[in-house]
């Protein structure tokens, strides 16, 4: 936990913001061409751009980082550290920092990203490791240089990171031994306390009888763990799928792109239907998936959004591909709806079709993605242009997807506007 999300970035934003001990006489500030958040005025400006997008990260992700520039010296949480520099920093820094710098920075963050997942693969180990350690050799190189002056760059938690994945592979992942589950374990008990005469006292018994209720619950966990209830009006779909209110009251006729998405998709899993028929929907507002997030969508997001309300964005998903594709596709969700087969009597059968209507982003640009080893991906948004309906199930996971700082050039192209506005 310390590592990674309070040691390492410290060390990080003390470099880019060019805070680091050092002599004005022997390395002055201005040989330092990698602090590219030096200044007020720079400081402040990135600051903003933090604060300004944590509308963007869905409600599941828990605290979105706050404005570093106003709250990075009280309080500032090491779950935000881990958001701000793992999460927004590649995307922030591509458009500011000199391509060595920010090529060294990306190992760094495609390292952490391995070691702070809750499973492994192992798969992932050796080049995870290789990143981290080219990490640690070239931060020495171009940072420290061989001189004394700099000599207390080389901190040991910069050294702590060449035995990150070995450990990994020896004791698990990072999570299972670090200080997350003990402060949480710790802040559970002490809420727990309700004497304030002998505290000791009350803590020790309050751990012995979660214990004595985990121990039964592990004996007889049918009969002891209480059984989860779906919320009025859902509807369990299978897989740990739930398709949950809100709810349209009766049918809309569709838009012609969202029809036609429909009549493509229909048609390729061999539905037949009526020619002269006009799709009418009844549409649903979120899907619980198996891990516990929570998909919506834009038919109600966008609505609050109009209405000047805050809204954590949780309608942009990953979607499954097939196993021998490896790039993920990311949609936004734009409603999700049921449908029941037409029978050869003209009659209709239950509801055995629950669909998503999507709108598909473009791959990640495979050159980005590449240059930043995995860590970028930086997408474009098709709107209306890229309607598409796929399962429901084929849904994973609810993302954050950031809208990404254009280059100095980019800004300056006379065709900004047209390029680089989705």
């Amino acid at each position: 936990m310390h590592l990674l999300t309070l040691n390492i970035t410290e060390l990080v934003l003390g470099l880019l913001r060019g805070k680091l001990s050092r002599s004005e006489k022997t390395d002055p500030l201005a040989n330092w061409d990698w602090a590219c958040l030096s200044g007020d005025e720079a400081w402040q400006a990135h600051g903003k751009l933090v604060g300004d997008v944590s509308l963007y990260l869905p409600g599941s992700f828990d605290h979105p980082p706050r404005n570093p520039a106003e709250k990075i010296s009280s309080g500032y949480k090491a779950w935000e550290y881990m958001y701000y520099v793992y999460g927004y920093l590649p995307g922030f820094l591509w458009a500011v920092q000199k391509p060595k710098y920010y090529a060294h920075f990306c190992k760094l963050v495609a390292g952490a990203q391995t070691a702070l997942l809750v499973e492994t693969p192992v798969v992932l180990r050796p080049p995870a490791h290789m990143l981290l350690l080219e990490y640690v050799e070239e931060f020495e190189e171009m940072y420290y240089a061989r001189r004394i002056d700099r000599l207390h760059f080389c901190r040991q938690a910069l050294h702590a990171l060449v035995h990150l994945m070995p450990e990994n592979a020896r004791v698990g992942p990072a999570w299972l031994h670090s200080q997350w589950p003990l402060e949480n374990a710790i802040g559970n008990l002490t809420a727990e306390i309700g004497s304030h005469s002998k505290p000791y006292e009350n803590l020790s018994l309050r751990g012995l009888r979660r214990a004595q209720v985990s121990a039964l619950i592990a004996m007889f966990p049918e009969s002891l763990e209480d059984t989860p209830k779906l919320p009025r009006g859902a509807v369990e779909l299978g897989g740990q799928y739930v398709l949950m209110h809100p709810t349209m009251r009766s049918p809309r006729v569709v838009s012609t792109d969202d029809s036609a998405a429909l009549i493509t998709f229909l048609r390729a899993h061999d539905i037949t239907f009526s020619g002269l028929w006009t799709p009418r929907l009844v549409f649903w507002g979120r899907l619980r998936l198996p891990n516990g997030q929570v998909a919506r969508t834009a038919w109600k997001e966008c609505a609050g959004e109009k209405r000047g309300r805050p809204v954590y964005r949780s309608r942009m998903v990953r979607v499954r591909t097939p196993a021998i594709t490896m790039n993920n596709r990311y949609a936004e969700v734009q409603y999700f709806f049921r449908l029941r087969k037409m029978l050869d009597d003209g009659g209709t059968d239950d509801v055995n079709m629950t669909l998503a209507m999507l709108s598909v982003y473009t791959p990640p640009d495979p050159a980005i993605q590449h240059e930043t080893y995995g860590v970028l991906k930086a997408c474009r948004y098709q709107g209306d242009a890229s309607r598409e309906v796929i399962d429901a199930k084929e849904i994973t996971s609810v993302v954050a997807m950031i809208p990404l700082p254009p280059r100095r050039e980019e800004a300056e192209d006379p065709h900004a506007a047209d390029l680089y506005s989705n």
